[in-house]
């Protein structure tokens, strides 16, 4: 009897609390404003796109529903991480329903790969959801650090003592856990 109650108390959860189930927002383009580099995206799990540190980007992501009054807000607090150069908090500005633009301008001294976040609260480094690959894929979108050769050619990603292979996000396990509370 009682796994019968469980079942249904799932089903309800997942009818009440579909944006949860459905955080799925997207990095769709990544365009340089101040004639940087750009290439991507690429990868088969996360996906990256190479930029070149101190360069200025506009990065655009769609899907938004989550928050920001189902993505109809005027802006959305996105933050961009890092592990050399600090994490930032930038409001990105709605260009349709769902749809976001921001600018970035990479560190002049950066290495590895910067995740995104949206939904997020200023200054809480542990909050928002993770910003997918442009395909939908259940996969992160980070821009990664890189040198390029010439005409914007062979992106080499420029690595450091702080890369890690996949960075990890320390609240979703805790938002997980108060879901099936």
């Amino acid at each position: 009897m009682f796994h019968r109650y469980l079942i249904a108390l799932a089903a309800l959860a997942a009818l009440t609390l579909p944006s949860l189930a459905q955080a799925n927002a997207r990095l769709i383009n990544v365009v340089p404003t101040d004639g940087g580099c750009v290439s991507g995206p690429t990868g088969p799990s996360v996906q990256f796109w190479d930029v070149q540190p101190g360069k200025t980007y506009q990065l655009t992501i769609s899907n938004v529903a989550e928050c920001a009054h189902g993505g109809t807000d005027a802006t959305l607090n996105v933050r961009v991480n890092s592990s050399c150069c600090g994490n930032t908090d930038i409001v990105a500005t709605l260009v349709s329903p769902g749809t976001y633009q921001f600018s970035y301008t990479l560190p002049a001294n950066s290495v590895c790969t910067f995740p995104i976040f949206y939904c997020t609260t200023p200054g809480q480094n542990n909050s928002g959801l993770n910003v997918d690959r442009n395909d939908g894929g259940p996969f992160m979108a980070h821009l990664r650090a890189s040198s390029f050769g010439p005409g914007c050619t062979n992106p080499t990603p420029i690595l450091g003592g702080e890369c890690a292979i996949v960075p990890t996000h320390p609240s979703t396990w805790g938002k997980l856990k108060s879901i099936y509370r």
